[in-house]
């Protein structure tokens, strides 16, 4: 009995503590731009994991703002929507806004080979991290 009640206070600090330092996704997608940016973001460890681990990934267009912890990963040029949603300028003119739904239509007819990269770079992050447990 008595040591119960150290494993629930050991719990909690371990709660507080991977709070605080733990930068895994287990709850929340993982959004990217291209491959490059993909791999950089699963390239990233935990601190108090080792290996970060990340849930479920889903590719964004350019326009999409990634999660803000991942933006200085982000290889893409700028782009004036996810400026306009990251609340760094305001609306969009409407030459911006056609350029940017262009954009959108080219991203959509995404190249085969960066699909494939992409897919290869998920699956062997997968069995990295089965590996870890």
């Amino acid at each position: 009995m008595f040591f119960r009640g150290i494993d629930k206070r050991i719990r909690a600090l371990e709660i507080k503590l991977d709070l605080r330092a733990c930068n895994c996704r287990k709850e929340q997608l993982t959004l990217y731009h291209s491959s490059a940016d993909l791999e950089n973001i699963l390239r990233i460890g935990c601190a108090v994991h080792v290996f970060r681990y990340v849930r479920e990934v889903s590719w964004a267009p350019l326009s999409m703002p990634l999660d803000i912890g991942d933006r200085p990963l982000c290889s893409c040029p700028p782009s004036a929507t996810r400026d306009w949603l990251e609340g760094k300028r305001s609306t969009l003119t409407e030459e911006e806004h056609a350029q940017e739904c262009a954009t959108w239509e080219q991203a959509l007819s995404q190249d085969p080979k960066e699909q494939m990269r992409v897919e290869g770079l998920w699956k062997n992050y997968c069995k990295l991290k089965r590996s870890q447990k």
